[in-house]
């Protein structure tokens, strides 16, 4: 049986193209949303590795406080952690750090973390006396 088509008519058939359409667009009505979602979820991973660093540097340092008696503090604790990511030490406390960087509010109870324009807080609980000091995650602020 010979094909209907000459041979001077190649491509391919409207129903075809249309179909090929239908399903790029089912592909990307999926994929998409879960795409866009994926960025907060990167920085609320890089956040809680920062924590993680701080949390350790925590430790390190009543480490110190119970065997040799050095006394830490809030201010201590961030200057003692290395900070990676182009995150940045804001040495003055300020509620508002500028982006990329990390510093304790004024109050000197809560640290703050602007990364990549979301904001991260922790509340930071003192020592109090063979008790560790505490930090605890609070508000995540992604921006609208």
């Amino acid at each position: 049986m010979k094909s209907k088509r000459k041979n001077n008519e190649k491509g391919f058939t409207l129903i075809e193209l249309i179909m090929v359409i239908v399903i790029l667009g089912i592909i990307s009505a999926v994929a998409i949303p879960k795409f866009l979602s994926l960025s907060d979820s990167a920085k609320l991973s890089a956040a809680r590795g920062v924590g993680g660093a701080l949390s350790s540097s925590i430790s390190a340092a009543h480490s110190d406080y119970l065997i040799n008696g050095n006394n830490y503090t809030l201010a201590s604790v961030l200057s003692a952690t290395a900070f990676t990511s182009g995150i940045a030490l804001q040495a003055v406390a300020t509620d508002d750090p500028a982006s990329g960087e990390i510093a304790s509010n004024v109050a000197g109870d809560e640290i703050i973390l602007d990364y990549k324009n979301s904001q991260f807080h922790w509340d930071w609980t003192a020592k109090v006396d063979d008790t560790p000091a505490l930090l605890t995650e609070t508000a995540n602020k992604f921006p609208e």
